[in-house]
């Protein structure tokens, strides 16, 4: 599993622990550590090839 992937894993956890959490200071809680991982997923998650396709298509 790479970095990236790994993260996005945990800010998914999160996210449910989130929703399900009891207390609104705990839900809160998640919310923010899920902001974190996916903060932390994009930053390593490669960029794409400024060749390819898609960043042709959309820029």
């Amino acid at each position: 599993m790479l970095d990236y992937e790994y993260y996005a894993s945990r800010a998914e956890i999160e996210l449910r622990l989130a929703i399900s959490a009891a207390h609104p200071a705990a839900a809160r809680a998640h919310y923010h550590l899920a902001g974190y991982y996916l903060d932390k997923a994009y930053s390593e998650r490669p960029q794409r090839d400024q060749d390819s396709p898609a960043h042709t298509i959309f820029t």
